[in-house]
């Protein structure tokens, strides 16, 4: 596991869905929808996969 910097970009709420962009400080933008989708890429970005087992 290690310590990452992330900011939402654009982040917006429409029909309940949480949808904008990721950024990890120092990459690219990702693009998310859904907080699943955003969990992923911040378990991702932390080095912890995606599966919660």
């Amino acid at each position: 596991m290690r310590t990452v910097i992330v900011r939402l970009v654009e982040p917006e709420q429409s029909g309940g869905q949480l949808r904008g962009l990721l950024e990890e400080v120092g990459g690219e933008p990702v693009p998310f929808s859904g907080a699943e989708a955003l969990l992923d890429l911040l378990r991702s970005a932390a080095g912890l996969g995606t599966n919660s087992t």
